[in-house]
């Protein structure tokens, strides 16, 4: 292909390209008085992740004023309630298309109030079947038929946002059942109210250890959570309030196991034994049961020693403490009964 040729091919890509973007579909920009002005449109792409309205007062700067929350249904429309204050105001629309590419509508501005003319379909219910009569003219004694097309206007909470024509409002209110949880509801014949779902806020239980909270969990799996807590565990929940529990830990009683190197006979006398081998390296220090400390034998002189009472004041409880050089080999205790 030759430079020439190939000049041809691009100049012929770049107008197809230019053309496909004209092709694009129109829009309706109408004025509903009082400071209100109605943009709705028809959206022939499925693949459209963004679509956007923008607005300028001299046609050349556009500013986005509205997003599509659902910009794939193949009908929608916005209600522009915040008019600059312009003798002329200009709408066009920006298209997001799956994969990157991207398309401008021609700007429009409002159409007069005197040249809508646009009558409102009557129906009986939201999935009704609706029928377009036909209206007849009689001109120099040939009657000729023509079709009036019908439209719905659609309104959101109470404000008219966009109309659509019957055919067009089959195919919104089929794509908003498909995609959304929105629900629609006649307000009178023609009109229709369009809910959007709006979800129920999450409800949790706030589970405390003490003062500190501990996890948070959603309403419908505390019960799980509970029983799971108390199957496999030892520890209690308490339920304060619907959203406020209260775990409490369980803490096992201490068990205590005597010592084999400080304990008493069964003459009541208390035995000191520790390895002959080394026993010059142990020292004790004794304490009373509120732990104030009463005696320390610093060296042992023998690998086995018995201590008489008198060196303890009375009857009771005593805590010790074993080392070896200056490790603690045990902390523990011994009971001293009467005579």
């Amino acid at each position: 292909m030759n430079g020439k040729k190939l000049l041809i091919f691009l100049l012929i890509l770049v107008f197809n390209q230019i053309h496909a973007q004209r092709a694009l579909p129109g829009f309706t920009v109408k004025d509903l008085g009082k400071g209100k002005v109605s943009i709705s449109w028809i959206n022939p792409y499925p693949s459209c992740n963004q679509l956007a309205i923008q607005r300028s007062t001299d046609s050349i700067n556009f500013r986005t004023i509205f997003s599509a929350q659902s910009p794939e249904l193949p009908a929608n429309g916005f209600v522009d309630q915040k008019l600059p204050s312009a003798p002329r105001i200009y709408y066009r629309i920006f298209y997001v298309l799956k994969g990157g590419s991207y398309f401008f509508t021609d700007s429009k501005s409002p159409e007069p109030i005197s040249s809508q003319t646009p009558p409102i379909v009557q129906i009986d219910d939201v999935s009704a079947r609706i029928e377009i009569p036909k209206t007849e003219i009689k001109k120099d004694s040939t009657t000729t038929t023509t079709t009036v097309e019908k439209y719905i206007q659609i309104f959101k909470r109470g404000v008219p946002i966009f109309q659509l024509s019957v055919s067009a409002y089959r195919n919104f209110r089929d794509s908003l059942i498909k995609q959304t949880q929105d629900s629609l509801s006649v307000i009178k014949p023609g009109e229709i109210n369009w809910k959007p779902f709006i979800p129920k806020p999450k409800e949790y239980v706030s589970v405390f250890v003490k003062d500190t909270l501990l996890v948070q969990i959603e309403l419908p799996f505390y019960k799980r959570f509970k029983d799971s807590v108390t199957n496999t565990t030892k520890d209690t929940i308490y339920q304060i309030t619907t959203f406020r529990a209260e775990l409490h830990r369980f803490i096992p009683k201490p068990v205590w196991k005597p010592s084999i190197f400080i304990y008493t006979n069964t003459s009541g006398y208390l035995n000191i034994s520790v390895p002959e081998k080394d026993f010059q390296l142990y020292r004790i220090i004794f304490f009373d049961a509120e732990g104030k400390e009463l005696f320390r034998i610093n060296k042992l002189k023998e690998h086995e020693l018995v201590m008489d009472k008198a060196n303890f004041k009375k009857s009771g409880w005593y805590d010790f403490e074993l080392y070896k050089n200056n490790d603690l080999i045990e902390k523990n205790k011994f009971f001293l009964q009467k005579d």
